[in-house]
């Protein structure tokens, strides 16, 4: 299934227009939070929690299947020194489907 990781808080919205094919809903929400964990390792995330932003996750009809706060995830109270990388460079958040 196609699923698209928007970035949302009370008055905008960061669309995925790309999504990524995952096997089920589960598969979603382990991607998400490896996400969010980066960009909380990142700093990013940091901004976003002060400003009420949050991923929200959708399937390719729209239907919302979650929405995950940067507070979820481990060090979202504040960031490390330096975020992982995968082998090529990227983040989970830089995966193209």
């Amino acid at each position: 299934m196609r699923c698209y990781f928007n970035l949302v808080s009370s008055h905008h919205t960061i669309t995925d227009e790309d999504g990524l094919e995952v096997a089920d809903v589960e598969e979603a929400r382990t991607f998400a939070r490896e996400a969010v964990t980066e960009m909380v390792q990142d700093g990013v995330a940091e901004i976003a929690h002060c400003r009420g932003w949050q991923m929200e996750a959708r399937d390719a009809s729209g239907t919302v299947l979650f929405t995950m706060g940067f507070e979820a995830v481990p060090g979202a109270e504040g960031r490390t020194a330096e975020a992982p990388t995968k082998e090529d460079g990227t983040y989970a958040y830089d995966k193209a489907a």
